[in-house]
């Protein structure tokens, strides 16, 4: 099964591209501590501000794949309630109360010039979703391969390119 027809390769594929983004925000972070002037930090504070933009619609679309897709019949086998489901449900949950807290920082930085709150934010964030990231490859998705039948991987495949 490719990555066209295998929806944890596809997920993979969607968490490099998290991951490429997730090293544009921390070089970004980087810069921004670092920046020797204010308007070099604003138009970091820009380029950050557009990860957000990312966070807000392709992050959430690839959670909602794996909550609406995945889950719940990866969870016929191994549960939701507790367990590794669980976990990330609420990683999501926190992920997204991270991003959210983030763009205020980046809003409120507009008028209390506070680059520090916004820079530990931002790291807040990106050091969660790539932990999750890693949990999901190298746990979840490996329970996955162990337990879902062909027949359930095309099911799953199918909610998941009908969410966008």
């Amino acid at each position: 099964m490719d990555a066209s027809h295998d929806p944890l390769a596809a997920l993979r594929i969607e968490h490099e591209e998290i991951r490429g983004i997730l090293n544009k925000l921390e070089g970004y972070l980087k810069k921004t501590a670092s920046a020797e002037s204010d308007e070099d930090r604003n138009n970091l504070i820009n380029q950050l501000s557009g990860i957000t933009a990312f966070m807000d619609k392709d992050m959430e679309i690839h959670f909602k794949r794996e909550e609406e897709a995945l889950f719940p019949v990866l969870g016929n086998y191994i549960g939701i309630e507790t367990g590794p489901i669980n976990v990330m449900l609420i990683e999501h949950n926190h992920c997204r109360d991270l991003s959210a807290g983030f763009k205020i920082k980046i809003n409120n930085y507009r008028s209390d010039k506070n680059y520090k709150a916004l820079i530990d934010a931002g790291n807040s964030l990106s050091q969660l979703l790539s932990e999750h990231e890693d949990k999901e490859d190298h746990i979840l998705f490996n329970m996955a391969e162990m337990h879902l039948t062909q027949d359930e991987k095309r099911s799953i495949m199918e909610k998941i390119l009908a969410i966008k």
